[in-house]
């Protein structure tokens, strides 16, 4: 009895397939301030893709983020100040805004906001 209900576990365990690992995108254009945030999405394309279409702009450029990792967009907390942006793609939520933060602080003198922080599964 303990050898089938071992037996009928490991079938359901391998039938499960692998864990799902979820990608994510940040894309950003910086003569307009405009940005678009994906995360979780079956394949990296369809989160490229999201990111894209919520930037708005095919002048967006495109920062991919891998299953498992987290990222965050920075930009200047005046939104006139377009120049002032970062990016950063890390292994946690904190880490991942601190550097964004820094990156955008390095492009003005003024101040930074965090616009978008999430991690992929």
């Amino acid at each position: 009895m303990r050898t089938m209900m071992t037996t009928a576990l490991a079938v359901m365990l391998t039938a499960a397939g692998p864990a799902f690992a979820a990608s994510g995108a940040i894309a950003y254009d910086q003569a307009t301030g405009r940005y678009g945030l994906a995360w979780n999405k079956a394949t990296q394309q369809q989160a490229n893709d999201a990111a894209m279409k919520d930037c708005g702009s095919d002048k967006c450029k495109l920062i991919p983020v891998p299953g498992g990792k987290c990222a965050a967009l920075a930009t200047g907390a005046d939104e006139k100040e377009n120049n002032a942006w970062g990016v950063s793609v890390r292994g946690g939520k904190p880490e991942a805004e601190l550097a964004a933060m820094q990156n955008c602080q390095k492009r003005t003198s003024g101040q930074c906001k965090i616009r978008g922080s999430e991690c992929n599964r």
